[in-house]
Formats: structure tokens, C-alpha cells, sequence
């Protein structure tokens, strides 16, 4: 880990807060998730790696499964960049109450450690300004996680946030896209199949999808004032998205 100053680039997107009008929120521009083999094929195209992203995710799995082997005898982990513990939850009646699944649970509960809060001191922010459009998809969420996504879950929902994206009008073409790169197939989603549609959010329920990388377009005759415009418009998120 470096200990020189590394920058996060954000942009500011309008609060969707109904009591936070004119307020903005600051997100990054990248949050793509990476597995375990997505860290280690990372870290072998830098220059004097020196080894194969096949072996250094083969010593990676056998630390994490030894990891969880320790976690799941109710040991705490402390690697500096995060603790992990599990956490039995549920109140218990008396000393002679048992364990009940209906009324108890056991959490593994993930703290940034040391080293973790150390690099967090290094990060500087760059705001990037971007013009304001009348069309815009800013975020999308796991309905599920509440985090950032770039992940097409099977029978997950998506919450799309933006401006003026309720999807509505007559023309055959208005829907939610998902245009899967490696072949140009496109699957067309008609406001009738989304499970929210809003002036500032979209819900969607992720499809069963061929592997690969999506691009999230919506097309709209939205205009905000109650009359539809006359011809479609459209805007594609930025950002890929991808189904495993």
C-alpha cells in the first residue's frame, strides 16, 4: 500500500431526497466490483509482477478459506486492513434459552482495520463538473445491498436514479434497454414490465442473461410538464454493467 496521495474523481448528482431540494450528493465515477481473480489480473499487468494471476488467486482462496475456518470457530480476524468476527443476534429469555433460528442469527460483521484508515487519510477528492441534462441516469443500486452496482443479478431489482427518466409515451421504441456488447442483442423492457417508474426513479427486475457486458439505455417522450414530446429521446449509462 502506498503512502502517497491517491484521488478519488466524483461528480455531484442531485439529492432524490423529496425534504432535500437543491441539495447534492458526491459519488465516484468508478465502482466496479472486483473478485478475487479481477485484484490479481490487476495486479499482474503492472510492470515487475513477475508471477501469473492464476497462482496468486490460488494462495488468495486458501487465506480466505482459512480465514472463514477461524471466523467460524468464533475466533476474531485482524488482517490491518479489516477485522471480522461473528456476531450471534437475538435476545435470549434466560441462561437455560437456546439457540433458535426463528428468533436468533449469526452475522460475520466486516470493520475497516488500521492500514485501512490510514489509506482512507491519503485520499484526496477532485470534483468534476459535468453540465446538467434534462436526461440523465446517475446512479444504480442493488435493491438488495443498498450499494452501487455494476452486477446484473438474476430476479434482483435495480433502483435507476437520474433526472426525467420516467420511462411513458406512444412511440413503440420508449422502454428500458439492456444491449448486450459481446453480441449487439438488445432485450427491450416496456414501462408495463418495470417495477417502479418515476421522474427520478426506475425500477427494474434483473432478467435470467447470457454472461457478458450490458449497456443500460432508457428511451423516453417524458418531458416533466405533463406534454409528451413529440419524438423519443434517449440516454445511455456510462458506466457497463455485467451478468455472470
Amino acid at each position: 500500500m502506498s503512502s502517497a496521495h491517491r484521488t478519488i474523481k466524483a461528480i455531484l448528482y442531485p439529492n432524490p431526497m423529496k425534504n432535500a431540494k437543491g441539495k447534492y450528493l458526491a459519488y465516484t465515477t468508478k465502482y466496479s466490483s472486483y473478485d478475487v481473480q479481477g485484484i490479481c489480473e490487476s495486479l499482474c499487468s503492472k510492470p515487475g509482477a513477475g508471477v501469473n494471476p492464476e497462482t496468486i488467486a490460488y494462495h488468495v482462496k486458501l487465506f480466505l478459506d482459512e480465514m472463514m475456518e477461524k471466523i467460524e470457530d468464533g475466533n476474531k480476524i485482524n488482517t490491518g486492513y479489516f477485522t471480522a468476527q461473528a456476531h450471534v443476534k437475538g435476545s435470549f429469555d434466560s441462561l437455560a434459552d437456546d439457540f433458535d433460528e426463528k428468533r436468533h442469527s449469526v452475522d460475520i460483521v466486516f470493520s475497516a482495520g488500521q492500514l485501512a484508515h490510514k489509506a482512507k487519510k491519503n485520499l484526496k477528492v477532485e470534483m468534476l463538473r459535468t453540465k446538467p441534462l434534462s436526461l440523465r441516469i446517475w446512479t444504480i443500486t442493488d435493491l438488495q445491498t443498498k450499494q452501487h452496482t455494476d452486477k446484473l443479478v438474476t430476479n434482483r431489482v435495480l433502483v435507476i436514479r437520474g433526472d426525467k427518466i420516467k420511462i411513458t409515451g406512444d412511440n413503440p421504441t420508449v422502454g428500458l434497454y439492456l444491449r448486450h456488447n459481446e453480441t449487439g442483442n438488445e432485450i427491450h423492457f416496456p414501462p408495463s414490465a418495470l417495477f417502479a417508474n418515476g421522474d427520478t426513479k426506475t425500477e427494474l427486475i434483473v432478467p435470467e442473461l447470457a454472461a457478458g457486458s450490458y449497456q443500460l439505455k432508457v428511451t423516453t417522450q417524458y418531458s416533466g410538464n405533463g406534454k409528451p414530446l413529440v419524438k423519443p429521446r434517449s440516454y445511455t449509462y456510462e458506466h457497463t454493467l455485467y451478468a455472470e
